[in-house]
């Protein structure tokens, strides 16, 4: 028994080894013939929540609520935003961890057209040269006929809010699709990202025709009543949203207390003059903004509130838990287009209800 048991373990062990010494020549045939895998990461970073969500949606790291059909590319890391939610980005000065993080980055992509004033020393010295994407400057050379982008005034500066016009900000999708493209090695990713654009883009498109109904629709019940359809805002961030709107038919009047910056502030003989505009067009109500102080409309509230009250009106509304998104994207609440539910910390979201909030109290 003993015998037998040795002779058919010898004879197991021998073809134990005799297994073992012809997988090692084939596994090193597999894996000299098995393409490797890229697995370097790329790592993105943007300013803004508003250039985040743009790249989050491209690269497929979006809320399945919104739409099932984006696939996450896996290959690409998008970091948080260097501004969170509510951040002026007129004001922001770069932190010690942003450093860290702008160093580390393959991409960085920057509004530019001084959006970021305050850090743009900051981007020269941490980026190198191929990872700083500003976005807003490469639409401006491309701009030849100065047909997209706005200037501030009669100055040679430019209005860096070019998210309000949503044919611009296909175009920064399109700009934002071909740099990732660019640095994605994989081509299965690449051909992800085209699909998750198609989807993308499709969202916007359908977000522009809303905006223009509802647009119209407004501007048109104003007018029945001999008022015109007048926005006033804290600050100058709404100009590309009128642009946009005069392009397809439904022109409104905007006014804002603080300039482009945040930084610039109207005088007293202008808020006099626009408190009487107000009361003549009998508009009810005025917005403060999620990036800006609450207190900043109160004078012009005061003005406008006098004009009122000597036609025997009530004063105007500054909405409470009613702001406007303007230079950042938001944090709570929803909204619904054509069946997607797009939260407030989207660029669609955002829009939504700032188009909502509009209509609510100005109708």
């Amino acid at each position: 028994m003993l015998k037998i048991f040795k002779k058919n373990f010898r004879f197991f062990f021998i073809i134990l080894i005799t297994c073992f010494i012809l997988i090692i020549p084939v596994s090193a045939f597999l894996l000299k013939i098995t393409p490797k895998k890229d697995t370097k990461e790329i790592v993105v970073i943007a300013t803004t929540t508003i250039l985040d969500d743009a790249i989050r949606h491209l690269i497929g790291e979006v809320d399945k609520d919104e739409d099932s059909g984006y696939k996450k590319i896996e290959s690409i890391i998008c970091n948080d935003p260097l501004m969170g939610v509510g951040i002026d980005p007129h004001n922001y000065k770069t932190k010690l961890s942003d450093r860290s993080k702008i160093k580390k980055a393959d991409l960085v992509v920057v509004n530019g057209l001084h959006l970021e004033a305050k850090m743009v020393e900051a981007f020269k010295l941490l980026s190198k040269d191929d990872t700083l994407f500003p976005i807003g400057d490469i639409l401006k050379q491309k701009d030849i006929e100065q047909k997209d982008i706005l200037q501030e005034g009669n100055s040679e500066d430019c209005d860096p809010h070019i998210w309000f016009d949503i044919d611009l900000w296909l175009k920064v999708v399109d700009e934002l699709k071909d740099k990732l493209y660019e640095i994605i090695p994989n081509s299965d990713d690449k051909k992800q990202l085209d699909d998750n654009y198609k989807l993308f883009t499709k969202s916007l498109e359908n977000l522009k025709q809303y905006i223009i109904k509802e647009t119209k629709y407004l501007k048109d019940s104003k007018k029945q009543n001999n008022n015109e359809l007048i926005l006033v805002t804290a600050h100058d961030a709404f100009s590309y949203w009128k642009k946009f709107s005069k392009r397809h038919g439904c022109e409104f009047e905007l006014h804002s207390i603080q300039g482009i910056s945040t930084q610039t502030e109207a005088n007293m003989k202008d808020i006099i003059e626009l408190a009487e505009k107000l009361t003549n067009n009998n508009v009810k109500a005025i917005f403060t903004e999620s990036s800006m102080p609450k207190d900043s409309l109160q004078s012009l509230k005061e003005e406008v509130d006098k004009s009122r009250n000597k036609r025997g009106l009530g004063p105007i509304l500054i909405p409470k838990n009613a702001e406007l998104y303007s230079d950042s994207l938001g944090k709570d609440g929803q909204e619904t287009l054509n069946g997607c539910t797009y939260k407030h910390s989207t660029y669609v979201g955002a829009f939504l209800n700032n188009m909502k909030i509009i209509k609510k109290y100005l109708l």
